[in-house]
């Protein structure tokens, strides 16, 4: 073999070597980012399609067979409510704590024929849903917004945006300022205030398409702005929107602007797999769901970085509440719950040292209703706390406040007990053990 070919081998051996070197490095990233979400007790097993949460503590979670739960303490306990529906939950919406509306598909079950489609409202939460059929048994609507309990919107394919002013009882077609483009279906609908909103939508291989309203929903502005269809959008303000979409095909996109949708700017988010869901936990961080990734920017959508779901669960829907709680849900009956990292509880980013401790992931895990924490000590003579805290962040019990010399402990928490005698209920806890200056918490779920 001459020099040259055994340079040629050699340059080759060495961009195999890094290429592995770079995969495990991302592969060690992706694992570590998803302590961000967390999986939390279901209550069913059906796919979950939506989520929809007014504040931390009240939420609803919708999918397959019409299956819809409420929750009012921040989905430790899911209520099932009866929507009379056997198809898909595709959209739900909630004003306040009482009045909400979805949409779902009629759909005869032996042939699959398509008999139109149901609208859902409720006055009490959920408690009671009353059922109509959309006028025109031809239109598949897929979306729904209200702005206050008359004025809302609804859309679906062929395109069009439908407005109603009594609840929800009667929808009329809004003017929309071409005709030519009547056929592109709308995905969803979101206002910024009472005159200003944005919908996504068109069809894949044709066109991803945007519509702009800014007198209330009464006529609406559209721009072919992409290839793909586009299916979740977000409005930052009065200037900047953000939409994502895409196919199986080509993958995952986005369109933005930052001039109100005079112009928009299209991109791909460089993963297969079709976005479905967008929002923005603070101002500049977005994340959106791709199937079994997260896809998420800390810079306003300028840059975007993907990582895998917890036990690569295919994800549908997500949505923040604020910016250290949010919601996912998908494939399995899945419900995911986000815990900022940066919190007094959660925080991966704490000053926990190897050479002075370790502390184990709790097994078993998740447990009913005991299970042991082990930690390590390296040092003689340590101030060691051990403390449990539920997700809100209250401290649940302190295990350990004494001194310990170096060496191996396992400390068995029961949580039948744990609370000044009172069972706890399922969910997620936090167990954070401190000596010295160094920190270090990891996460556990109590599973009944």
């Amino acid at each position: 073999m001459n020099n040259s070919l055994k340079i040629q081998r050699f340059r080759f051996i060495m961009i195999k070597i890094l290429f592995i070197i770079l995969f495990f490095i991302l592969l060690k990233t992706e694992v570590y980012s998803q302590n961000y979400w967390i999986r939390n007790p279901s209550p069913t097993s059906v796919i979950l399609t939506e989520v929809f949460f007014l504040n931390n503590t009240t939420g609803w979670i919708a999918g397959d067979s019409g299956v819809v739960f409420r929750t009012t303490n921040q989905g430790v306990n899911w209520t099932q409510q009866s929507t009379y529906v056997d198809n898909y939950i595709l959209d739900i919406f909630f004003l306040n704590e009482n009045y909400g509306w979805a949409v779902s598909w009629d759909v005869y079950p032996d042939s699959g024929s398509y008999l139109g489609t149901i609208l859902l409202r409720t006055t009490n939460g959920g408690v009671n849903w009353n059922r109509s059929m959309f006028a025109d048994s031809n239109r598949f609507l897929k979306s729904i917004y209200f702005l206050d309990q008359m004025n809302g919107f609804s859309g679906g394919s062929p395109g069009g945006i439908f407005k109603t002013t009594d609840g929800g009882i009667v929808w009329n077609p809004a003017d929309i300022d071409t005709a030519s483009t009547f056929i592109l279906p709308v995905e969803h609908i979101k206002f910024f205030d009472s005159q200003y909103g944005f919908a996504s939508g068109g069809f894949r291989d044709l066109a991803g398409s945007m519509w702009k309203t800014t007198n209330g929903g009464n006529l609406w502005y559209i721009s072919i702005v992409g290839p793909e269809p586009l299916n979740d959008l977000y409005i930052n303000d009065l200037n900047r929107v953000i939409a994502v979409g895409g196919d199986f095909e080509y993958g995952s996109s986005y369109v933005k602007t930052t001039n109100s949708g005079l112009n928009w700017n299209y991109d791909t988010l460089g993963i297969f797999g079709v976005a479905t869901s967008l929002d923005f936990r603070t101002r500049s961080e977005a994340w959106i769901a791709v199937g079994h990734r997260f896809v998420y920017s800390s810079d306003t959508g300028y840059s975007w970085r993907a990582i895998y779901t917890p036990d690569s669960i295919r994800i549908e829907d997500l949505c923040f509440t604020d910016t250290s709680n949010g919601w996912a849900v998908g494939y399995g009956g899945a419900i995911l719950k986000y815990y900022n990292p940066a919190s007094g509880i959660l925080n991966h980013n704490e000053t926990a040292d190897p050479e002075t401790f370790v502390l184990y992931q709790n097994y078993p895990n998740p447990f009913n209703p005991k299970t042991i924490i082990r930690y390590e000590l390296y040092n003689q003579d340590n101030n060691v706390s051990l403390k449990v805290f539920d997700a809100l962040g209250k401290e649940v019990v302190t295990l350990i406040n004494e001194k310990q010399n170096a060496g191996n402990y396992s400390v068995e928490f029961d949580a039948r007990s744990a609370k000044n005698g009172i069972e706890l209920p399922s969910g997620v806890y936090f167990y954070k053990l401190e000596t010295g200056n160094f920190v270090q918490t990891r996460t556990m779920i109590l599973l009944k």
